[in-house]
């Protein structure tokens, strides 16, 4: 079987969950994120103990050692410009990319960046009640004055998300996202999902119809 050379752009709670199911098919994996690790990450991250105040980047290349020898490069950085990207990607050439950025500006600059050169890209996102997981071409992003009212509810989901009931939402849109990138990897479709919580608890999850992009 290929392995292949995974960029995440972002390494939090939805990062964590996701990295375990992918690295049966990772050669390389490489991780970006600009944050350090918070108490309260412990609520719905998987991360080694004892990684308080270090860069989540670490923490998760931890995990990753932990449970196999897979090679991983770490990226402390802040990515402002998709110029970063671009470099980045000149130098180690990633051939898949999952997207869990929390902040609307990152997730613009990586949308950029998938589209610019072609690499297959998927979305992760949670909400409140809300998951989603989808692909670069299919992202929809916030134009004129919706920017700032998404922006801010952008700041109060992920101080929502830190709490411990997003953790099975979390594994979900994870285990969503890894479902999508294994029917591409076998040559099927690109699949999109959109999850709801209910007021009861309930779960409902819906594939978008999307054309056929293998």
């Amino acid at each position: 079987m290929r392995r292949l050379k995974f960029l995440f752009l972002g390494c939090g709670f939805l990062a964590s969950h996701l990295i375990p199911h992918v690295l049966p098919f990772s050669e390389h994996l490489i991780l970006v994120d600009r944050e350090r690790v918070e108490r309260e990450n412990y609520e719905n991250s998987i991360l080694p103990k004892g990684y308080v105040n270090r860069r989540k980047v670490t923490a998760l290349a931890s995990l990753v050692q932990v449970l196999s020898s897979t090679k991983v490069t770490l990226i402390h950085t802040n990515v402002r410009k998709v110029e970063q990207l671009l470099e980045m990607h000149e130098k180690m050439k990633p051939e898949f990319c999952f997207v869990t950025f929390d902040n609307f500006e990152g997730r613009a600059i990586a949308r950029e960046y998938a589209l610019k050169v072609g690499v297959p890209t998927i979305f992760v996102g949670v909400t409140e009640g809300h998951a989603y997981v989808d692909w670069a071409e299919n992202v929809v992003l916030p134009e004129g004055d919706e920017v700032k009212r998404v922006r801010e509810e952008m700041r109060r989901v992920r101080d929502v998300c830190s709490r411990i009931e997003f953790r099975g939402l979390g594994f979900l849109a994870s285990s969503l996202a890894f479902h999508s990138f294994t029917s591409w990897f076998w040559g099927r479709k690109r699949l999109s999902f959109m999850v709801r919580v209910g007021e009861g608890g309930g779960v409902e999850v819906c594939t978008i119809p999307r054309n056929d992009l293998s």
